[in-house]
Parts: structure tokens; sequence; C-alpha cells
């Protein structure tokens, strides 16, 4: 049920959702399309809840300037990216261009049309102090992931100051593949076999349709600059997973723990992830539901 105010708040905008066939960008754009006009791009699938999508070259400057100047929207949300730390390493020229560019471009075109633009960033840096971390904190990358999206928060900042970035790491459920960690923990569980939690990495993730409600929220329209999008709760990878066992009445035991340092993992990566949510929660007002609420709501969509 969506709130009068935030009904009298949302038919005026026009939305526009680069990536809106993957996991997050399909999420937002059925929440989005319930109350507002919403459309969006695709990079290999043509339709989205029955609404046909629009396909762009995002290399190509004057193609992409060309359909957001023909949409016209009031806001642009970005869930393109490369999010595959091997692909990054091994194409690093890719994840360059969807990862940087393509936010550089759009944060561009957004601030000399003056519209809004969302951009997804991500939790996957290392900091000083294995401590929940604020927007402020000193971050750096140990993969080429990390750089393209680290690089990508300065570049939007920098060529649209009111642009909106979401620090965050969110879980659900896509629909024909496996690709989210809760869709791999559950085929995982579900065949009966055994399960690899890394027991020495630490996270604070979200549901994917809490980022589309938050939003659906005016104050999402009302802040700027870096925004962690986290849960209060921190949690390893290990104690999530036996979570995600326990919820859907599987066998916990099945989730063995295991650390990341002996892992088979080729590209190296940050062990501590977690973020500090009390700007969203003290600033914006805004508050999540527990992790466990969360998670039963991204389950309730998996037949």
């Amino acid at each position: 049920m969506v709130s009068a105010s935030i009904q009298r708040f949302l038919p005026e905008e026009k939305n526009l959702i680069l990536g809106a066939t993957g996991l997050l960008g399909a999420i937002i754009f059925k929440e989005l399309s319930r109350v507002s006009e919403t459309q969006g791009t695709r990079f290999n699938f043509g339709i989205q809840d029955g609404v046909e999508l629009h396909q762009v070259d995002l290399s190509d400057l004057n193609e992409l300037k060309s359909l957001i100047t023909r949409v016209s929207p009031t806001r642009i949300i970005n869930c393109v990216g490369l999010a595959s730390v091997e692909e990054c390493e091994k194409r690093p020229e890719a994840s360059w261009k969807l990862n940087t560019e393509t936010p550089w471009r759009l944060a561009q075109i957004s601030s000399s049309l003056g519209m809004q633009l969302v951009h997804i960033s991500t939790d996957h840096f290392m900091s000083r102090e294995s401590n929940p971390r604020t927007e402020s904190a000193i971050v750096w990358p140990v993969n080429n992931y990390g750089l393209s999206k680290i690089e990508s928060e300065k570049l939007v900042k920098r060529y649209n100051p009111n642009a909106l970035i979401l620090r965050t790491n969110f879980f659900g459920h896509t629909v024909g593949s496996s690709r989210s960690l809760l869709d791999f923990a559950l085929k995982a569980l579900n065949s009966k076999e055994k399960l690899m939690g890394f027991s020495d990495v630490y996270f604070s993730p979200v549901g994917a349709t809490q980022i589309a409600k938050f939003l659906l929220d005016p104050r999402s329209k009302e802040v700027s600059g870096v925004l962690n999008f986290a849960s209060k709760e921190v949690i390893t990878k290990f104690e999530f997973l036996r979570m995600v066992a326990r919820r859907r009445g599987l066998d916990q035991s099945a989730v063995i723990p295991a650390s990341i340092l002996d892992s088979d993992l080729r590209v190296k990566r940050p062990n501590y992830l977690a973020l500090d949510s009390t700007r969203l929660r003290h600033e914006l007002g805004y508050s999540l539901p527990t992790l466990e609420a969360m998670l039963e709501s991204e389950m309730e969509t998996i037949a």
C-alpha cells in the first residue's frame, strides 16, 4: 500500500531505469511502475512486466543522450554495472566502461538537463578499521571492481553534486537464474549440498525490495551525495546463509563455516564491508525492517 503523501508526490515523476532487467533494476522497475510513469533500458531482454524496454549502447554518448532527451525523465536510476569481481579482473576495460564511464556520462547529462540521478554503488571497499564505516570514512579498493566503483562515485559527485549515490549490498530473488547470493544459497540447500559460508566476511545487507521502497519515498528526493543504505545489523556471510536455511526450514548444518583466506577465490576481496546507516536513520528519519524481516519478504517471491 502506497501512502497518500507518496501518491501525491509520485504521479508527476517520470523514471528512467538503466538496467531494468537485472536483479535490482527489475525490482525497482516493478515497484515504481505501479505509481508513476517508468521506462527502462535493456541489454538482451526486450520485455519487463509486459513493457517494452529501450535498447541502448551505453558506450555511445550521443545515443545515450538522445534516449534521455527523448524520454525526458525527471529521475534517472542507474542499475547498470559489471558486478562480477572475476569478470572485472579479466576485463578491466569493460569494467571501467560500464562501472565508471557510464555513471560519469549520466552525471553530465542529468546535470545539464536538470534531472535527478540515483547511482547504485557498492560496499566493496577496504577501510582502516573493522567498524561499520560512515559515508565520510576513507576507503580504498583491492580489485578492479572496487576501483571502477569508487572512481565512479568521485566522477558522479564532481559532475552532478545533486546526485544520490547509494552504497549498498543487496539480496533478492532473480527470476530464471541464480545470479544472487540468495538464489545460490537456496539452490544448494534445496539440493542438500554442503555450502561454505565465510565466517570472517562481515556485511550489512538489505533486501533489494527495500531499495525500491526507499525510491518511492519523498525523502529519496531530498538527499544527495553518498548515502549508506544498509541494515543496522552486521552479520557474517556464514551467519546470513544459516539464516536463509532457518527461514526456509532447511538444514542449517549444511552451511559450513569457512575462512575467505582458505578459499579458492583468485581475486582478492575485502572482508569487512559493513556500512554505518546513521545518516539514513537520523538525518532522513528512515528506518529499515530487521534483517530477518527483509529476508522473509524477499523469500515470499520464491515459489
